[in-house]
């Protein structure tokens, strides 16, 4: 379906408080002005586990000449792209590919942890470890606020668990030191938190959505009656409770005033949503996330597809994702693999087909996102972490030289070589963090003279 700028501009309700509604009515107007520079940055990372080896994801015309010690970098969209990913050949000149940054300052083995997007070392084989810092999809998700700021969905939890269903923590995604990211495993509560103001599977949901809206207006009003008879010495702690019901007081109110466009922009609510069949539910959180960018709801989604644990039985395999790291079963690795990534690959043609039918502007909202698929154990199923590959989708807003390429770094310690600390620095600094370097430094390769280099300044626009 095309959704219209009268279809997003229907649904505003100008009589809701301007504060609240201030990013929300920028982005609305921006549309209606065709101003590109008032659209938000939106981003889709989709983690999946057992590694993305980089021979599976290189065009045949690429292989056996991306080997050299400067960087390759070459046109994507006049190149046919592996069997696997056919699904992705309408989207290659808003398709990227990037090889060759390795994470050494990571730990390899099942699951990197935070590390993929933290960039450093932490955790064992079963243990996520400690969180030193935010990670850089949540580093993004700050500079892009929403009234759902971060939208965590996963099908299984951490690496080498059965976890199924629930709120989850997977060990990938940290909003802060010490606090972890909280994924949505179960699609039907998933739709009930992030659709449920608007549009339920039962009355009871608004009736509840209402009610709660009241309770914490009278909440954020007591407590600040409270601060006011309480020792200064307490007012810090104070503070921080009061905030934390002002959030969802504030975020209550947004998804008040946005009812018409979350009604209008919700997916259906169908079985797909209660299935215990592990790649329709796939399909689910991938509709929840589609709809929830559409409708305004949140900017960043993070999305943990799998884990090591995972069988793909509606594919027809026979064995888990840890099984067929360690070649087993009916098949080789490379045709398990293949399977499993046509599959992604769908997954990944469905989101960026939804996303280029909203118009925006001059363009559509695919212009505007980055959907980036990778893996948290690097480039194998026991990740070495000398390469970590990305798959990148979508326009990105124009701020990086990215849409269209097929970029291969040179090896590790090599001149020239790159990180994924680099990777993650270019990001922030291309969408508004203008941070040196993120991240833990390779201490091997700053022995060797090849220290990082902070942006990838070639991908900078």
């Amino acid at each position: 379906m095309i959704y219209t700028r009268r279809d997003i501009f229907r649904g505003l309700s100008l009589g809701t408080s301007a504060a609240l509604l201030t990013p929300f009515l920028r982005q609305v107007q921006a549309q209606v002005d065709g101003a590109p520079s008032g659209f938000p940055n939106r981003f889709v990372f989709v983690v999946k586990s057992s590694g993305i080896v980089p021979e599976g994801i290189t065009p045949e015309a690429f292989r056996g000449k991306d080997t050299s010690d400067k960087l390759f970098n070459k046109d994507l969209t006049q190149t046919l792209l592996p069997a696997p990913m056919q699904a992705l050949e309408p989207f290659k000149d808003q398709l990227s590919i990037v090889q060759g940054l390795s994470g050494k300052m990571c730990r390899g083995g099942h699951s990197s942890w935070f590390g993929m997007m933290g960039v450093y070392m932490t955790g064992g084989e079963f243990d996520s470890g400690a969180v030193i810092r935010a990670t850089a999809d949540a580093e993004l998700a700050k500079l892009n606020p929403a009234p759902f700021n971060h939208v965590g969905l996963a099908i299984k939890g951490k690496a080498l668990s059965n976890s199924y269903g629930g709120t989850m923590y997977p060990g990938i995604t940290a909003v802060a030191p010490g606090k972890e990211l909280p994924f949505q495993g179960s699609p039907d509560v998933a739709y009930e938190q992030l659709f449920g103001s608007a549009v339920s599977a039962n009355n009871s949901s608004e009736r509840q959505f209402k009610m709660q809206r009241n309770l914490f207006d009278f909440m954020v009003s007591d407590l600040k009656k409270v601060k006011q008879q309480i020792p200064s010495s307490e007012h810090g702690k104070m503070d921080a409770y009061l905030n934390s019901f002002e959030e969802l007081q504030v975020r209550h109110s947004k998804l008040s005033s946005m009812e018409d466009q979350i009604r209008d922009k919700a997916p259906g609510y169908t079985d797909k949503f209660t299935s215990k069949v592990e790649e329709v539910r796939q399909e689910a959180q991938f509709d929840l996330a589609s709809a929830s960018l559409i409708a305004g709801l949140t900017n960043v989604v993070t999305i943990r597809l799998d884990n090591v644990s995972m069988t793909y039985n509606r594919l027809g395999l026979d064995k888990h994702n840890h099984g067929i790291g360690h070649n087993e079963g009916s098949k080789t690795q490379t045709e398990y693999r293949d399977i499993i990534r046509k599959h992604h690959s769908e997954l990944l043609a469905g989101m960026a087909g939804k996303l280029r039918a909203v118009p925006e502007g001059d363009g559509n909202m695919l212009d505007n996102t980055m959907i980036v698929f990778l893996s948290d154990s690097a480039d194998r199923h026991h990740g070495s972490c000398f390469e970590w590959p990305y798959v990148i989708l979508g326009g990105g807003g124009g701020k990086l030289k990215l849409p269209g390429r097929y970029l291969r770094y040179p090896k590790y310690g090599e001149q020239g070589c790159r990180t994924i600390g680099d990777w993650w620095t270019t990001l922030l600094n291309a969408y508004g963090n203008p941070v040196d370097y993120f991240g833990n430094e390779d201490l091997v390769l700053k022995q060797r003279g090849v220290s990082h280099a902070g942006p990838l300044e070639e991908l900078i626009v």
